[in-house]
């Protein structure tokens, strides 16, 4: 009968302890984050190739997936923007901007639609709140500078953003500094 305890002692000590239910569910909520983040991946890659369509398939399942996940619907906006699909862009952005406020992509493409509707002004805002955002989101930055020089004449702010710009960038572009000469012929 002692030999039988120890035996069933000794068994019990390699069992593995029962997994307390929230330790399992923190475990299946980090597994469908990396499952995510690996679809999300896999979706930026297929846009970046060129394969759009099934890029939006996978930006909607994610999107499905995690409604609150900024990113998909960035992504589909930019689909949206890219086939000409500017009311559809603009939703999906403007949803982007009701889950995050400050996210500088979406507000640097609201401020791009609105540049190429003629709203000069509500374009300047949304790209200055992009950089507010995020100073250093070269996107916003260029697109302000163009839009203060060739929209809206405000030279000397537009060249402030050129030089910086072209002062960040990893690879200087190359007709900015055309652009940066003109800005600088006209003063």
């Amino acid at each position: 009968m002692a030999l039988l305890l120890v035996v069933a002692l000794v068994a019990g000590c390699a069992s593995s302890p029962k997994t307390d239910p929230a330790d399992m569910a923190e475990e299946e909520r980090e597994a469908r984050e990396a499952e995510l983040t690996q679809d999300f991946s896999e979706a930026v890659a297929l846009l970046r190739g060129g394969d759009t369509d099934n890029a939006r398939d996978l930006f909607e399942q994610i999107h499905q997936a995690d409604p609150e996940r900024t990113g998909p619907l960035a992504n589909l906006g930019i689909i949206a923007q890219q086939e000409g699909n500017i009311e559809e862009a603009e939703g999906y952005f403007r949803q982007v901007i009701e889950r995050d406020p400050q996210h500088s992509s979406a507000l640097t493409h609201l401020g791009v639609m609105a540049r190429e509707q003629g709203e000069f002004e509500q374009a300047e805002t949304l790209y200055r709140k992009a950089l507010e955002a995020d100073p250093s989101h070269m996107p916003a930055m260029l697109n302000l500078a163009i839009l203060l020089d060739i929209y809206l004449g405000r030279l000397e702010e537009a060249l402030s953003l050129y030089e910086q710009y072209q002062s960040e960038a990893e690879e200087p572009n190359p007709r900015l500094k055309d652009w940066i000469f003109d800005v600088r012929n006209r003063l």
